[in-house]
């Protein structure tokens, strides 16, 4: 089914197809929300006050054509505007604040071999050196598959600044990666 057919049938009142837009996006919204905030606690009220608000005013929203596209966009404004009004939420999850950097899709051509798994932990150190934006724009275009234009948009910046997080976080990840590739290289010889 088509993102807007089944957007439509949520607006029109149908609680499968609402049922059914949770059950594929509720993983990625957590897996975002945790890129957004490091705090469990917000991302899951975040999420719950999201599709409460949505169920309730489903007559009043407007058309999409992706689903993903306006759940993201609007975890990030209700996240942004919770943790402006509530200081509570200013509190970080030190667990959880950088997720899960196997999600990083580089990651998984990178693991068959002992060499492979230690450029892959040297990879994992460069990773978490990238500002928290890059890092952001990152998952979203390589994790999530979201295009330039829309990562702009759910980031909350204009699109050459998205251009510009995702080229340097590339950048110096391709950096370290030839850096690392050389010294292997040379261990060898």
């Amino acid at each position: 089914m088509l993102d807007t057919e089944l957007w439509n049938e949520f607006r029109g009142g149908d609680q499968k197809a609402f049922q059914r837009i949770y059950q594929l996006y509720v993983r990625d919204l957590l897996s975002y929300g945790c890129k957004v905030s490091g705090n469990t606690q917000l991302i899951e009220d975040s999420i719950h006050d999201l599709f409460i608000e949505l169920w309730q005013q489903r007559k009043n929203l407007s058309e999409t054509d992706s689903i993903k596209f306006y759940l993201f966009r609007s975890l990030r404004n209700k996240i942004n505007h919770s943790q402006r009004k509530d200081l509570f939420y200013n509190s970080t999850d030190i667990h959880n604040a950088w997720g899960n950097a196997d999600e990083f899709l580089i990651e998984s051509h990178l693991i068959e071999t002992e060499e492979k798994e230690k450029l892959l932990r040297q990879l994992r150190s460069s990773y978490d050196l990238l500002s928290p934006r890059q890092q952001q724009a990152l998952n979203l275009r390589f994790y999530l598959h979201f295009n330039n234009e829309e990562i702009a948009q759910i980031m909350g910046v204009n699109y050459q600044s998205a251009c510009k997080f995702i080229y340097s976080g590339l950048k110096t990840l391709r950096e370290a990666v030839r850096i690392l590739g050389v010294l292997l290289i040379f261990r060898f010889l």
